[in-house]
């Protein structure tokens, strides 16, 4: 059976909490103000959700990466690419000198974890899911989301530009009643199942595989 990872149970756990506030609202009508706002809460806290997901999977990826560096010395994809995104000098690591096996690995530990330490920096300017969000979080792991999986890529990028309209826009009437966009939250969430099982695969980031 696939795995999944920490942060995607996480994700699932964030869901059904953010459900908690649908209790009671109609599901084929907007409703009163009081509940459409309520609304508009589920709406921004799952896209928060989902970003997060994102995020914290991305990091995963670079510190599973880190971890197995460390375990065997084999340098894995995920760390060139951030250091390339990041332009870090991999070509550079050793000074231009020749030097030992473990004077070279520890160079390129430090070089690695100074990747991980960038794009965790770069991760507090995203505050989205959009395209090209979704290439500020997944680029520097290798992943072209949107070549990986046009139709996830496209979903979220839908639900980022949802989510802008209720978030920036007070006076923005609600016209999607409960059941689709708890529709919507659950389409994504299955969506997202089979990138996150590739990466527990190619990674080892599922709950069994971390250790």
């Amino acid at each position: 059976m696939p795995e999944t990872s920490v942060s995607y149970g996480k994700l699932e756990i964030a869901l059904a909490d953010a459900a908690s506030l649908l209790s009671g609202l109609p599901m084929h009508d907007v409703g009163s103000t009081l509940q459409q706002i309520r609304l508009r809460s589920y709406i921004l806290i799952c896209h928060a959700a989902f970003e997060e997901y994102l995020e914290q999977l991305s990091l995963a990826v670079l510190s599973e990466s880190l971890r197995e560096f460390e375990r065997d010395g084999k340098v894995r994809d995920p760390l060139l690419c951030a250091c390339a995104y990041y332009k870090l000098p991999l070509l550079g690591a050793a000074g231009g000198d020749r030097c030992s096996g473990d004077a070279l690995n520890a160079l390129l530990h430090d070089l690695f974890k100074k990747s991980i330490e960038e794009h965790s920096m770069a991760l507090d300017g995203v505050h989205g899911i959009k395209t090209k969000d979704q290439d500020s979080i997944l680029m520097p792991v290798g992943l072209n989301l949107f070549s990986h999986d046009r139709l996830l890529s496209q979903a979220l990028n839908s639900f980022g530009g949802k989510r802008g309209k209720y978030a920036h826009g007070l006076g923005f009437k609600m016209v999607t009643p409960r059941a689709g966009w708890e529709k919507t939250v659950s389409d994504l969430l299955r969506l997202t199942l089979p990138l996150d099982n590739m990466l527990c695969e190619r990674h080892k980031i599922s709950f069994r595989g971390i250790g």
